[in-house]
Parts: structure tokens; C-alpha cells; sequence
């Protein structure tokens, strides 16, 4: 398999790190300071996002987007009654169902509000749901999205000064028994422009949101107790939960993905303690009662009840699945990917994954995958996942193509680049190669994905091998040393 010469791959970086270290700092974004839970500051001017752009994205993250039709006009009246109440009538924006799994949501710089069918499954009351989308509008009405850019763009440059700094030799890498390649060199110096920073502002901006959200829902009449209260009690009992599951594995010595010790949330018991402080005082009495029979008629509308029961079906499927009763699992599976999730892509991937167990081919795989295509909700994962299936390894130029085609129907979003540039280092085209990788280089978010996807497996596996060596040479003084040559406190 041809691979890109190295000219070329340091060529395209240093152009991706010229226009970063070239482009102008983005101006601070003006954003309301909220002082309490008492009143509610003016909306800042906003500048809206491409909607599109915006639902794109998300149709690219996990499993994309979830068709519930019925469920999401009323989580839209909610939202024009909320967007009412703020004073901002007119104001754009819808409410999506987002397929992860996770208790959580968030909001886009275009006004959408993406709940997750984790969230769906388990709110008791419209109070709950209401609490929710008020938090994920306050940021929104806060114009916090503009703060993550404004913020995002100052990585940039601190990416882009501290990769110039070590291709000119100013900080470590250069000798010794670590081999240091270009690619060496971005992974290190992304990690230490992003670790550099602890974005604490992130930690503010969520509790503004809280105080925000909690002030409108109970502009409207919801419960507190029912509704902010009740979802982060939920909330930090999985998270003990978690926390749980981690001490366990450390104290065992075994490895825990996803531990940090850079947090940019408070902890929902912290965050329930102190909106409970706050809120206290302000509680209406009589307590208004818990709205519950609005919600429960919502998710016993047709179609809604089906979509979530479909997705009650997928701890059973994997139960079955790991009992060894593949068949069994099977016919599930084939449940669940019918009626209103027939063309689903959590279901179809399930479904898929239930063929492939039982030793169906890979064509058989792809064409149910492919159904994808013409549903409401298409998604990236799934219809990927299909052209793979149909064409790899045999017919690398035909999956490309394929590729081609799903992310320009997509809109190109970032979120899809790490996948565009395995393909084309797959297929051995190495100019498209270098093209996706110079525009990837410019998103901070998706950068490190990019970078692990131009490698083959034997160079992330030379990489990993080295990584414990670079982090002892990319010490705190070399953090301090990029801090100090880009005059940055």
C-alpha cells in the first residue's frame, strides 16, 4: 500500500500551521454575566449558525439523530413556550433526538437543542424535560457557543505557535532515544497546548447556564424540586456510580479510559447544592405540582412508544449476545430494526452486528445498513459502516468514492474528517490525503483524530510504544516554555 511521502505530509501541515498562526484572534464574545436565579440579563446580539451545518454535525456523532416526529412537536412546543418566556419569540431553532446513550444534551450555535434518547427514556415529568431544554437555551440565550469559538480559536493559535516552535527546535524532541517524526511532534504538541489550558471558563459557563435555566423554568410555572432537582440527582447518582467503577479498576491496577483530572463540568451533586442554596428561598408556596401526565401521554403517542421500546430491546440483544445465543439475539435484533425504527441506525448496526455473529456475508451486512439511505434521519456511521462493508478490502478505490459522495451529502463536516482521511490513506491517495488533512488541522476538536488516522496500524503502534518517553520529555518546563515564546499568560 502506497503511502504519503513525508515531504508532502510536512508540507501540509506547515501550510495548516501558517494559516493558524496567521489568522486573527477572534474578538471576545459578548456575554452577559448572570449574577443569581432571581432575574434574567438581555440577550447579547447573536449570529446565528448554518442549521444545516448544525444537523449535519450531528448526524456524524455516534449514531446520528433519532426520528420520533411525534415526540419532537411536542418537545418544540416546549421550546417555543420556553423561547417565549425568555422574550425571544422569533428567535430559530428546533428540539432533535440525538441517539447516545449518555443522561445528557446540548444546544448549537444555531438554536437547536439535541436531547438524548438516554434522557427520554428516563425523565418522569414534563417538569424534568422542561429543566433541561431551559439549561440547554440558557446557553443558547447566553450566546455561549461564541465563548467556545472565541476560546477555540485561541487554542488554535496556541497549537499552531507551539508546533512552529518545536519543528524550530525550541522545545524538546530533537535527540535523544525517542524518535520523533513529524506526527510525533503534532500529537505532543496538541496535547500540551490543549492540557496547558484548563478551560475553567467552561465550569462558569455551566453554572450560568443552571442559574439561567432554573430562572426560566420557573418563570413558567414548573417545579423546581420536580425538575432541575430530581434530573441532577439522577444525574450524580450515575456519576458515584462511575466514580465507583473507576477506584475499583485503579485499585486493581487496571487502565480506565476517559479518566481526567481536567474537568470542565462541577459534579451534578455540587451543582444541585448550589442551585438548591439559591432556590430555596425563592420556592413558591404552594409547590407546584409535578406535570407528569402531559409527558407520559407524549411518550405513549404512536410511533414514540414503538421507537422507545425498540430501544428497550438493545441491553437484551447484548445479554443474548454475550450468553453465546447468537440466534436468538438475532431475531431481536431483526425486531428492532422494524416498524418505526426500521431504517434507524442504532437498530440497523445492531442488526448488523447480529448478521455478522452469525456468519452472514458482508454484502448481506451492507445492504441492511444501506436502508439507512432513505430514511428520515440519515446517518453517517451507518451508511460509512456500509460502503466499508461492500467494498473493503478488496475495492479501496470504490470505497472511496463511496465516502466521497456520503461526505459531500453530509456538507463536509469537520466531525467526518478523521474518517475521509483513513480512507484516502487506505486507497493510497495521497494529494486528497493531504488536502483533508490541512483543513482537519484547523479544528481543535478533531485535530488528534485526524492525526491518529493518517497513521497506519504499525506507526500507532510505534507511536504508543513511545508515548510514556514523550510525555517525560514534554515535561511542565517545555508547557511553560510555549507559554512564554507566544508571550501568553
Amino acid at each position: 500500500m502506497r503511502m504519503q511521502p513525508p515531504r508532502l505530509r510536512a508540507a501540509a501541515w506547515l501550510a495548516a500551521f501558517a494559516w493558524m498562526a496567521a489568522a486573527p484572534a477572534a474578538a471576545a464574545a459578548e456575554i452577559p454575566a448572570v449574577a443569581g436565579v432571581a432575574e434574567l440579563p438581555p440577550p447579547p446580539p447573536h449570529v446565528w449558525a448554518d442549521p444545516r451545518a448544525s444537523l449535519d454535525d450531528n448526524r456524524v456523532h455516534g449514531n446520528g439523530l433519532v426520528s420520533m416526529p411525534a415526540l419532537q412537536q411536542y418537545l418544540d412546543g416546549l421550546y417555543a413556550r420556553l423561547k417565549a418566556s425568555a422574550g425571544v419569540p422569533d428567535w430559530p431553532g428546533s428540539v432533535y433526538i440525538s441517539a447516545d446513550t449518555t443522561l445528557n444534551a446540548h444546544a448549537s450555535a444555531a438554536g437547536n437543542l439535541f436531547l438524548h434518547i438516554a434522557l427520554i427514556q428516563s425523565a418522569e415529568s414534563e417538569d424534568e424535560i422542561y429543566s433541561v431544554l431551559a439549561h440547554e437555551f440558557a446557553h443558547v440565550y447566553l450566546n455561549h457557543q461564541a465563548t467556545y469559538e472565541t476560546h477555540n480559536t485561541a487554542e488554535n493559535l496556541r497549537f499552531a505557535g507551539t508546533i512552529l516552535g518545536v519543528l524550530a527546535g525550541k522545545i524538546g524532541g530533537t535527540g535523544g532515544a525517542v524518535k520523533w517524526g513529524v506526527g510525533d511532534t503534532i500529537g505532543a504538541a496538541n496535547s500540551l497546548a490543549h492540557d496547558a489550558l484548563i478551560p475553567v471558563w467552561q465550569r462558569d459557563v455551566e453554572q450560568q447556564a443552571d442559574m439561567a435555566g432554573v430562572h426560566l423554568s420557573m418563570r413558567a410555572g414548573y417545579s423546581y424540586p420536580a425538575g432541575f432537582k430530581t434530573f441532577l440527582e439522577r444525574l450524580a447518582t450515575l456519576e458515584a456510580r462511575d466514580a465507583a467503577a473507576t477506584n475499583t479498576a485503579n485499585a486493581s491496577g487496571a487502565a480506565v479510559a476517559g479518566t481526567t483530572a481536567r474537568k470542565t463540568h462541577a459534579s451534578a451533586q455540587e451543582r444541585e447544592t448550589l442551585l438548591t442554596e439559591r432556590v430555596a428561598p425563592l420556592l413558591p408556596r404552594p409547590r407546584p405540582a409535578p406535570r407528569k401526565a402531559p409527558w407520559q401521554a407524549a411518550l405513549r403517542a404512536p410511533g414514540t412508544a414503538e421507537v422507545l421500546a425498540h430501544f428497550a430491546l438493545l441491553p437484551r440483544i447484548a445479554a443474548l449476545q454475550a450468553q453465546g445465543k447468537q440466534g436468538e439475539a438475532l431475531k431481536l435484533a431483526q425486531q428492532a430494526a422494524s416498524g418505526a425504527t426500521a431504517g434507524d441506525a442504532t437498530m440497523l448496526l445492531t442488526l448488523q452486528d447480529a448478521m455478522r455473529r452469525t456468519g452472514a456475508s458482508s454484502l448481506a451486512q451492507a445492504e441492511v445498513l444501506v436502508r439507512n439511505r432513505d430514511w428520515p434521519e440519515r446517518s453517517w456511521n451507518a451508511l460509512r459502516q456500509a460502503v466499508y462493508l461492500a467494498h473493503m478490502p478488496a475495492q479501496p478505490a470504490q470505497a472511496k468514492a463511496g465516502l466521497d459522495t456520503l461526505f459531500k451529502m453530509f456538507g463536509e463536516p469537520a466531525s467526518a474528517m478523521p474518517d475521509m482521511v483513513a480512507i484516502y490513506r487506505e486507497s493510497g491517495d495521497a494529494l486528497a490525503q493531504t488536502g483533508i488533512m490541512t483543513r482537519c488541522l484547523q479544528y481543535a476538536s478533531y485535530r488528534k483524530a485526524c492525526g491518529e488516522s493518517a497513521n497506519t496500524e504499525q506507526e500507532r503502534a510505534q507511536q504508543a510504544a513511545q508515548a510514556k518517553a514523550r510525555e517525560d520529555q514534554l515535561s511542565k518546563n517545555a508547557a511553560d516554555k510555549v507559554m512564554k515564546m507566544l508571550k501568553w499568560k
